[in-house]
């Protein structure tokens, strides 16, 4: 039996795995850009952010970094548990720093937030005198944060081995935005 005619080489072969190339690049390139742009506050957030952190004698870019991994800069951002707005504050947690009740409404106010927001920071910093445990607290809950410090005192083995893994994370996104 003879062969059949034979195909001549497909000569647009090595153009379509460049392009191939050029797309896949061209994803990798939009996804990277995707990642680094969208943690970015706008910019009329910033003065709020300097303003608040100002008042409360706290690092700005501390605020910053608190902010972005909270809300991302969103001010009506509402979490699954109910924590509202900038830097994610708690209507009962709210209440408690404002020494009076806090309407849910309220904390979509960026610079009523910001504000809040700070105060707290302030107080966990001040409490811990640890920028890890103050932001394990700020996340998960400084009931938590006393209960795995009785188990072990140490920030580093706190957050290894006690805190949840959400919290790790938390810790490590704003350690991270911090430089």
């Amino acid at each position: 039996m003879e062969p059949g005619p034979r195909t001549p080489p497909d000569s647009n072969r090595p153009r379509r795995a460049f392009a191939y190339a050029v797309v896949a690049l061209l994803a990798v390139a939009g996804v990277a850009l995707l990642r680094a742009t969208r943690d970015l506050l706008p910019d009329a957030l910033r003065p709020l952010i300097v303003e608040a952190a100002k008042r409360h004698a706290l690092d700005a870019e501390l605020v910053e970094a608190v902010v972005r991994a909270e809300s991302r800069g969103v001010p009506d951002a509402v979490s699954r548990a109910g924590a509202i707005g900038l830097m994610q504050l708690t209507p009962a947690t709210a209440s408690d720093l404002a020494r009076r009740e806090v309407e849910p409404r309220e904390l979509l106010d960026p610079r009523f937030n910001l504000d809040l927001g700070c105060l707290y920071l302030k107080r966990l910093l001040a409490r811990y005198g640890d920028l890890r445990l103050a932001l394990m607290a700020y996340n998960a809950g400084p009931g938590n944060v006393d209960r795995w410090r009785r188990q072990e005192p140490d920030p580093d083995r706190i957050l290894e081995d006690h805190a949840f893994a959400e919290t790790r994370g938390y810790v490590e996104k704003v350690m991270g935005y911090l430089g």
